[in-house]
């Protein structure tokens, strides 16, 4: 066993335990979807519910929302006024998502004094439906369907998590950027591909020029292109993190 994986499962090990709710979401995946490789996992999961607290953000922005198990975990971190917008064109995996958001709903109606802070204040990101909406669409979650670059997304957001389809990710940068408020941050997942990203890089030490031979396949070049983008951008500060299959984290600064 590597290193890599090592150390990611005793990072896993070191935490508070998941929330059942987004265990059974993990497992219904694995079960009626034959794989969870899409799933952003329990470390990102945390990472993301840590930051939009730390942050405190009210408006969240998820281009890709697969089973929900990542919107889940912002939901959580929510405050009571705050509202996740989260796109998927695929029906059956909003079909999935759906059916927790549901499940999320109704443990907060049972249980809707849990976890306060010390305050009083509700961080639960307690969920509540609108007779206009879909049945299985809180308030709290609006799901958005159809290809996120056509949809109709809310003007201003205060944190973004970035995870779809990847041939697109320049463009969506340059979509979701006018959107997001000074100081907010965007979380784009995949930033190394597996590795493939620096293929093409014949020399990875320390100091050396990164400029490699340029990605052919599609999705790689998209990402490549994109973690450049956003280090080239005098708009933003970024730090790429080793976390899982690499997270590029960004702040607008202006």
């Amino acid at each position: 066993m590597n290193f890599a994986i090592q150390a990611a499962r005793y990072a896993e090990s070191m935490m508070r335990k998941e929330p059942p709710l987004l265990r059974d979401l993990r497992e219904t995946t694995l079960r009626e979807l034959r794989h969870d490789d899409m799933l952003s996992g329990p470390v990102t999961g945390a990472f993301l519910n840590m930051l939009v607290r730390l942050s405190g953000s009210k408006t969240v922005l998820e281009i890709g929302t697969f089973t929900g198990y990542a919107t889940l975990w912002m939901a959580m971190a929510l405050p009571p006024a705050g509202q996740v917008f989260t796109c998927e064109s695929n029906d059956k995996y909003a079909g999935i998502a759906r059916r927790f958001f549901e499940r999320y709903k109704k443990e907060q109606e049972e249980k809707p004094y849990e976890n306060r802070d010390a305050s009083g204040i509700n961080n639960s990101g307690a969920i509540s439906y609108e007779s206009s909406r879909h049945p299985g669409q809180p308030a709290g979650i609006r799901l958005i369907m159809g290809p996120a670059l056509e949809s109709r997304l809310p003007q201003r957001v205060d944190f973004v998590f970035l995870d779809a389809d990847k041939e697109h990710y320049p463009k969506y940068y340059e979509m979701i950027k006018p959107l997001l408020a000074p100081g907010g941050l965007m979380v784009v997942d995949n930033a190394f591909w597996g590795g493939r990203v620096w293929d093409g890089i014949p020399n990875m030490e320390a100091g050396s020029s990164l400029e490699p031979d340029r990605p052919s396949d599609r999705k790689t070049a998209a990402i490549d292109r994109l973690n450049r983008m956003i280090a080239d951008d005098p708009d933003v500060e970024n730090v790429v993190l080793t976390v899982r299959d690499g997270l590029h984290l960004v702040r607008k600064v202006r």
